[in-house]
């Protein structure tokens, strides 16, 4: 990347990063066309590889950008219950949609890591995604297990969770716009549904413990 990129305006700077990520997002990095990143941001092809050389090298520069971005936005405003998976989990959206007013596309760009198949994307990026995946099991380190019932397995309860999720989040991205108000709704609406599944609740056993 040539480092006068920086020296454009922010403005400027933004909608590239942002054109960048839509594409990268909604296509994954073999699909991704440098040519509808150029018409979303707005520019002329020459000017984009004026400040990119190969898309690689932009693919590389975006999932840094994002994923210190969010793990920042993650430092400063994450002020859940770290001790509450489910207070945890929302919080987490809820600094996602804190991102997305200034990238829109963050969310979905982070989640779409995770399916993203091609060894010389990985090869790029691949201590990128383990600095995020890193910060997200930092926010979890002092939940408390014990409160769920005896029959919920750990990590399907997990999978089901995080794969649920992703849905809603896709679904939400292919409306024509990304209503946060509703995309929250329903993320609480699920969580909660979780909670009532798979915590102890009760007077015999008033704490959620696990015996």
């Amino acid at each position: 990347m040539n480092e006068k990129f920086f020296d454009l305006k922010k403005e400027k700077q933004d909608r590239m990063i942002n054109g960048a990520m839509k594409v990268f997002a909604l296509n994954g990095f073999q699909r991704a066309s440098t040519d509808e990143m150029v018409k979303e941001a707005g520019i002329s092809k020459g000017l984009w590889f004026h400040y990119f050389d190969n898309k690689i090298g932009l693919y590389t520069f975006v999932v840094d950008y994002a994923i210190k971005y969010m793990n920042m936005e993650l430092s400063a405003s994450l002020n859940a219950d770290p001790s509450d998976f489910f207070a945890t989990t929302y919080g987490i959206e809820e600094v996602k949609m804190l991102v997305r007013r200034s990238y829109p596309y963050v969310p979905l760009f982070l989640s779409s890591l995770n399916q993203e198949n091609s060894p010389e994307a990985l090869s790029a990026v691949g201590e990128y995604i383990t600095l995020y995946r890193d910060r997200i099991r930092n926010a979890y380190e002092q939940v408390n297990r014990a409160i769920f019932a005896p029959y919920v397995n750990g990590d399907i309860f997990d999978m089901t969770v995080s794969f649920t999720m992703k849905g809603i989040l896709e679904e939400e991205y292919a409306h024509e716009v990304f209503d946060e108000e509703r995309y929250m709704n329903r993320i609480r609406e699920f969580l909660e549904q979780m909670r009532a599944m798979s915590v102890i609740t009760g007077e015999s056993n008033p704490e959620g413990r696990t015996e």
